[in-house]
């Protein structure tokens, strides 16, 4: 019996412990990602609008799984900031982490900016300036 062939129960059984921890190694390893999520005003007060140029998107970074974020599409991230309780004038708001919604399984690390400043009038009195008077 030739030294490859001797013991090939053993050394088919060591090949596949060795590619079953290459797997598991190479599906379980973590990593941070930095995207662009879309952010959504909840709770606008009545009677009030956003009249400066409100920030379409924050930067967020989320820490999971590769095979996580590598299935993380643009469409499953959101940044949601609430104005319930706003009053009108220059008002700053504060966006968390846990204001950003993610899949299940995603961590989300930071946001940037972490704070947006945007400006609040009553309905009318936006409209009003908006439209030019006439003399």
């Amino acid at each position: 019996m030739s030294a490859l062939t001797r013991h090939w129960e053993l050394k088919l059984l060591a090949l596949g412990f060795a590619v079953a921890l290459w797997l598991f190694v190479t599906t379980s390893e973590k990593s941070d990602r930095v995207l662009s999520a879309p952010v959504e005003f909840d709770g606008m007060p009545p009677g009030l609008v956003l009249t400066t140029d409100r920030p379409d998107s924050v930067e967020v970074q989320v820490h999971a799984l590769r095979s996580s974020l590598s299935r993380l599409g643009p469409d499953q991230i959101r940044a949601h900031v609430n104005l319930s309780g706003a009053s009108p004038g220059e008002v700053a708001l504060h966006v968390l982490p846990e204001q950003v919604a993610v899949p299940a399984g995603i961590t989300v690390v930071r946001v940037n900016p972490s704070r947006i400043r945007v400006v609040l009038e009553a309905a009318g009195a936006a409209r009003s300036e908006a439209v030019p008077r006439e003399p």
